[in-house]
């Protein structure tokens, strides 16, 4: 066999060169820069977070914890902001629940839920009057400290409908 010429071990070296940087671009973490032939790069982790924060959050739906409900909480549901799970922690005796940006486009659904916490114990709480409930009944929460409920929303052309996904879960840990 001959020897590589110049040229050869020169396209090489450029191949070998390329996959290296293909490779940390798929693999190196979020924070770092890889720096490519023509100019610096972001990696695969850093374009997927920027594609979910610029998309509202709608691909990975986030978590908002109010860690104190007080008298009178409004949460902001809107499909747009991407938040599906909302994690409250109840420190009042009567909590007044009301849904801001609820309107859902003809056509489409949306639906979250929400976890209450039993924070002090034995707190209640008034849903909204457009929530329709099975048995035309909300849920008895759960009254101990540290106990949770699990409610889910979904848009229904006349409200919402309200489900009890389950109850007294121990969340005796902080929000």
């Amino acid at each position: 066999m001959s020897e590589l010429t110049d040229r050869q071990r020169a396209a090489i070296e450029m191949f070998e060169a390329a996959a290296q940087t293909a490779s940390d671009i798929v693999n190196k973490p979020a924070d770092e820069i890889v720096e490519t032939g023509s100019g610096p790069s972001p990696t695969l982790l850093a374009l997927a977070k920027m594609i979910t924060d610029l998309s509202g959050g709608l691909l990975l739906p986030r978590k908002k914890v109010t860690p104190s409900a007080g008298a009178a909480l409004a949460l902001d549901v809107a499909y747009t902001a991407g938040v599906s799970f909302f994690d409250v922690t109840l420190d009042e005796p009567q909590c007044a629940l009301s849904f801001l940006n609820a309107d859902v486009p003809a056509g489409y659904t949306w639906s979250f839920t929400v976890r209450l916490r039993q924070g002090t114990g034995a707190n209640k709480i008034t849903f909204p009057a457009n929530v329709h409930w099975p048995s035309k009944r909300p849920p008895v929460l759960a009254y101990d400290a540290g106990a949770a409920d699990v409610l889910t929303f979904m848009s229904d052309d006349n409200g919402w409908l309200g489900f009890s996904d389950g109850s007294w879960f121990d969340v005796s840990f902080p929000a």
